[in-house]
């Protein structure tokens, strides 16, 4: 499915102002109608908030990779394995 880039780009902020509405909303209805409504809303809002952090660190994380010129370049950026914990590279 295509998306134009200006779509995509700000996604997650779309998520975030999403998650904000869904806070709000369950929150007024929680204390005006049914408190059922205040814990799906708040939850459900909590949730896209966090989606969109998580969506913004990943295409952060990918825009600060450097280009590649071979495949051993491409397995030392993305394989995790090649990773220790104490963030020093592997060599097998």
């Amino acid at each position: 499915m295509w998306l134009s880039s200006n779509f995509y780009e700000r996604a997650p902020q779309y998520w975030l102002l999403i998650g904000l509405l869904l806070v709000i909303t369950g929150t007024y209805l929680g204390l005006q109608v049914e408190r059922m409504y205040m814990y799906f809303g708040v939850a459900t809002g909590v949730t896209c908030i966090v989606w969109s952090v998580v969506v913004f660190i990943r295409r952060a994380k990918r825009l600060n990779r450097q280009p590649i010129e071979t495949y051993d370049e491409y397995l030392e950026q993305t394989c995790e394995l090649n990773q220790s914990p104490d963030g020093l590279k592997r060599r097998f």
